[in-house]
Parts: structure tokens; C-alpha cells; sequence
């Protein structure tokens, strides 16, 4: 029977974004399946006394140059967001959440997520009505549904639901992963995911 990889993140992370692109051969390999479990980030840090790491001026200054030597690794494109750390992610979460049994539309979303975020230049804030049905809108995607869906009260505490889970399991911060009841923490820990998906 395949194994599950739950992969815990919020959108405004940006070491999730690496993450996103790791996951695809992660599960490749290993023939496991990957639950998407949209959670709020700031839900998390607050609940944990977690900082984020701009907050801490050497941490900002490594995490700059050590996402740029990620992404080259993995072939990506990361441009700052001028909108972070501002930027409203819970209705783009709250959609891919809803999501979660239209798996086609769920990962054609949650790709075109991390795009427009982190891939290309002016990122949208996915909190802006405008920004984001332009965005999504122009993936082929029912973007007025998708806003709808992603600021319905149901999809708020669904994933509210899905950050205090994320809490209780352990998780301080974005990316997070689940195999059974191992918890990993970042994109640099899925190779050991990977072994707990193959043992």
C-alpha cells in the first residue's frame, strides 16, 4: 500500500516554494501520494513562539543567499514578492484546501499558487480580489469560484482546523512534512522523508 506525505505550508514561505518543486520527485520515487495540508503560518508561529527569520538580522542575511543557492539547485526562479510579508495567503490556502477532492484543479492551483507568488517578478498579493483573479484567471481557472470558495466561513475554519492540527503534531514552521506520526521540517529534510516512504 502507498504511503502518504502530508506537506504542511502556507504560501507566504518561501522556503516552501523550494520545497514545492523538491516534493515532485519525492513522490516520483518513491510511487507514495502527497496530501496538500494548507495552514497559517503566522497561526503557527504564534501559537509556538517561533520568529520569522528576517526578525533576526544574521538569520535575513544567510536566508537570502542560502535561498538563491536553492534555487539554483533545483532550477527555479525566485523573485522577492514586494507585497511580503503583508501579503494575504489565506484565501489562495483556503481554496487549494477546498480543493481537496478535485485533485486535477487542486494541483493546477497549487502550482500556479507558488508562480505567482514567488516565480515570477511583482508577485501578486493573493489577498487582493483583483490581483487575484487575474492571476488564477489566466491559468484556465474558475477564479471566481476559487475566491469564493477561499473566503467562505466553512474554508476559514477548516483551515484553522488544519493549523492547530499542524501545532499539535509538533510543527514550528513552513515546510513541514508527515509520514505516520514522523514529523520533518523543511525542504532539506525530505530525503529522510523519503526513506520513511520507502521503508
Amino acid at each position: 500500500m502507498a504511503k502518504t506525505l502530508e506537506f504542511f505550508f502556507d504560501y507566504i514561505s518561501p522556503t516552501a516554494y523550494i520545497a514545492q518543486a523538491v516534493v515532485t520527485g519525492v513522490i516520483e520515487r518513491s510511487g507514495a501520494t502527497v496530501q496538500l495540508r494548507p495552514m497559517f503560518l503566522g497561526g503557527v508561529m504564534k501559537a509556538t513562539g517561533n520568529q520569522p527569520p528576517g526578525t533576526i538580522p544574521a538569520k535575513g542575511k544567510y536566508l537570502g543567499a542560502d535561498l538563491a543557492r536553492c534555487c539554483k539547485r533545483y532550477g527555479l526562479e525566485l523573485h522577492f514578492n514586494p507585497h511580503f510579508p503583508m501579503m494575504n495567503t489565506r484565501p489562495l490556502a483556503g481554496a487549494t484546501l477546498r480543493l481537496a477532492d478535485d485533485p486535477g484543479q487542486q494541483s493546477a492551483l497549487f502550482l500556479a499558487g507558488w508562480k505567482h507568488i514567488w516565480g515570477k517578478p511583482n508577485g501578486i498579493n493573493c489577498g487582493d480580489e483583483n490581483q487575484f483573479k487575474e492571476a488564477f484567471g489566466s491559468e484556465g481557472l474558475d477564479a471566481d469560484k476559487l475566491w469564493e470558495l477561499g473566503n467562505d466561513p466553512e474554508t476559514k475554519a477548516m483551515l484553522r482546523a488544519n493549523t492547530e492540527e499542524a501545532v499539535e503534531r509538533g510543527a514550528f514552521g513552513a515546510p513541514t512534512f508527515f509520514v505516520g506520526d514522523e514529523m520533518f521540517f523543511g525542504h532539506d529534510r525530505l530525503d529522510y522523508a523519503e526513506e520513511a516512504l520507502n521503508a
